[in-house]
């Protein structure tokens, strides 16, 4: 007889175990539900700011880039497009088409300004040797989602802004004799370029 109890006891554990399990399995499903959107919005957190992060440091590699070979008189093979306010010297629209060549975003819109050096005989900036070139670089950067809100003033909750400065010293002369000023992009009413100055 003591056995026989023992494996009805048992028997009577097992069955009521076995009615626990779907109330476990439906408050697992709630859990579940109210833990997936939060689980959605970091994935998207981790999205957008993997781009904007990739975009930032192709941004900052681009103009380091550019620069470079701008101020030693390597322009490239670059051909900057036609459409400027203000058209500026072959050389500066080299400089500015290697920008956005070598930047290569991954997503977004890449905005550049050029800047050329200032001195008695060039008041109005020129090409001199020894003088720094400054190039900047802004980076609207758009997020894959639009959830997340990124870095900078954006035009939009999804949209943040890179920007990269690269200043260096010319070291050939430029080709065109009458280079003189600079060139930029505009890249907005709600961005400008008083962050980069010579």
């Amino acid at each position: 007889m003591p056995r026989t109890s023992r494996t009805l006891a048992r028997a009577l554990r097992r069955s009521s175990r076995g009615r626990g399990q779907p109330k476990d399995a439906g408050a697992a499903a709630v859990e579940f539900a109210l833990v997936l959107p939060i689980l959605i919005l970091i994935l998207f957190g981790i999205i957008d700011y993997g781009l904007y992060f990739a975009n930032s440091l192709d941004a900052r590699a681009g103009t380091q880039e550019a620069t470079r070979e701008a101020v030693v008189a390597n322009f490239g093979s670059c051909t900057p497009p036609k459409k400027f306010d203000i058209t500026p010297s072959d050389d500066i629209a080299h400089v500015m088409c290697s920008v956005k060549d070598r930047t290569n975003a991954l997503t977004g819109t890449t905005y550049v300004k050029v800047i050329l050096p200032v001195d008695a005989a060039h008041p109005d900036g020129g090409w001199i040797v020894g003088q720094p070139l400054v190039v900047c670089q802004t980076l609207v950067v758009r997020g894959l989602t639009g959830f997340v809100p990124l870095p900078g003033n954006g035009f939009s909750p999804g949209e943040g802004v890179a920007r990269a400065e690269v200043v260096m010293q010319i070291e050939q002369p430029s080709t065109d004799p009458n280079e003189k000023g600079g060139a930029e992009d505009l890249p907005g009413s709600s961005l400008d370029w008083s962050w980069c100055q010579p």
